[in-house]
């Protein structure tokens, strides 16, 4: 397979509305989650928490990575404002993301090459604020009649949600939408869909991309993903599945780490057959080599990740890249802070990596801005070109006692602690993995090449 180049990048995370503030809050070792708020909960969140776990109705975390002071400018886009102000913030941020990604291209402005460029957004269907705003109503009229009966008040009636903006229906179409409403606002191609592969979304939309420019289908494609749920569902389901942890430590790559830390946000790329991109002599950000994909059902249950499907993952990312495991030089961990998903992690790079005698450096952004879900490995994506970019891993914070794995292909040594430089100046290659509940596993390989 041809390999597919990476020409433009955008982003919208926790304490970054784009790729530069990402990268400085990286080097600075920032910490970019923090509590939620009464306006992002919609409603005071000391109403719901309790610090015991278990408790039904109930939160037992607080914490998480918002996306806070951003400014959406509806006329900026091919569609009219007051229909772009009446949705969700969803298709705001898709609107922003890949605008951005499409002006650091350089392809902004040009409709023929626009015209041929498809868009693909790993999306989950939870519920959003506006659409929650949309069925309130349904809720209502069913649950009034219910409650008065058991009242005996024929008069009872629900108090209605408060509302500063008339919700637009579209606002229902949570997973479908927001990659039309792109193409549609950027004059972009008839390819465009979302797809839900869980927290691999994003690499499987990468994925999915290159098909269509392997095939001719596209001359151009946008690919990313996005985590814009309700904050206040969000923490309801991540707190009744009990993966928010209970001694409130979550440092990725660390002992005493117990649970994950929920954050939202978006990035995209876009992408481009490698020979076209030099035949136009795009600015080619980082090359794609290899993209590993596997689905293998859940473990022991829903959350317990199975280690033969992620070693297969990067059996085929190495085997579509003809390139050995021990060319990587730093690999970007899912390691979303869970004890079990970390160690079943470490096992998998244990298996894999050891019987090729590769021991890469390794670390997770997730300290940083926490875990964005859907959107996880675009994060990752965009922390990796960055540190090519700049000649340095950033350190992954918050790590005081160091994971391991048994046989130490990968030690404490191993996690990148400190600000490093990159060990190889001249083509450098990097590794994410993204891992998905319910068996969704996936691997990218990248490489950037010094020029000159």
């Amino acid at each position: 397979m041809e390999k597919i180049a990476i020409i433009g990048l955008s982003c919208l995370f926790p304490d970054a509305n784009n790729p530069e503030q990402f990268w400085q809050n990286l080097t600075a070792a920032k910490d970019s989650t923090s509590s939620v708020t009464v306006e992002e909960m919609g409603v005071e969140p000391a109403i719901f928490y309790d610090p015991v776990k278990g408790k039904p109705e109930k939160i037992y975390f607080l914490q998480g990575g918002f996306i806070r002071n951003f400014k959406f400018d509806a006329s900026e886009y091919n569609l009219p404002v007051e229909f772009l102000e009446s949705l969700d913030n969803t298709f705001k941020w898709s609107l922003y993301a890949a605008k951005q990604a499409i002006v650091q291209s350089g392809y902004w402005g040009n409709r023929n090459v626009l015209s041929k460029c498809g868009v693909i957004l790993g999306a989950l269907s939870l519920p959003t604020k506006l659409s929650n705003q949309l069925v309130a109503p349904i809720y209502r009229r069913t649950i009034d009649p219910a409650i008065a009966e058991l009242l005996q008040d024929k008069d009872f009636h629900l108090s209605a949600l408060p509302t500063t903006t008339k919700a637009s229906i579209y606002n229902a179409m949570v997973c479908g939408f927001p990659a039309a409403l792109v193409a549609q606002a950027l004059s972009l191609s008839s390819t465009h869909f979302c797809i839900d592969a869980a927290c691999s979304s994003s690499f499987y939309a990468i994925k999915m991309a290159s098909h269509y420019l392997w095939t001719g289908k596209a001359d151009l494609m946008l690919a990313g993903a996005i985590s814009c749920s309700d904050p206040l569902f969000l923490r309801m389901f991540f707190s009744g599945i009990q993966g928010y942890p209970e001694n409130g430590v979550s440092c990725p790559l660390d002992k005493a780490s117990r649970g994950l830390i929920t954050s939202e946000g978006i990035g995209m790329v876009v992408l481009k057959r490698y020979s076209d991109a030099i035949r136009d002599g795009d600015k080619i950000l980082a090359t794609i080599c290899g993209n590993g994909l596997s689905n293998d059902g859940k473990g022991k249950h829903f959350l317990s990740p199975n280690s033969k499907g992620q070693t297969l993952a990067f059996e085929r990312a190495y085997q579509e890249a003809q390139l050995s495991p021990k060319a990587i030089d730093y690999m970007e961990c899912h390691a979303t802070g869970t004890l079990l998903g970390d160690t079943t992690e470490f096992n998998s790079i244990e298996t894999f990596f050891g019987q090729h005698q590769a021991s890469p450096l390794i670390g997770s952004t997730k300290a940083n801005v926490g875990h964005l879900l859907v959107a996880a490995g675009i994060v990752s994506l965009a922390k990796a070109i960055l540190s090519m970019s700049g000649d340095v891993i950033p350190p992954t914070i918050n790590v005081n006692e160091p994971l391991g794995s048994e046989n130490n292909v990968i030690s404490s040594e191993n996690i990148v602690r400190t600000p490093t430089a990159w060990p190889n100046a001249t083509t450098k290659h990097a590794a994410l993995s993204a891992f998905g509940f319910g068996g969704t596993n996936s691997h990218l390989i990248i490489e950037q090449t010094k020029e000159g």
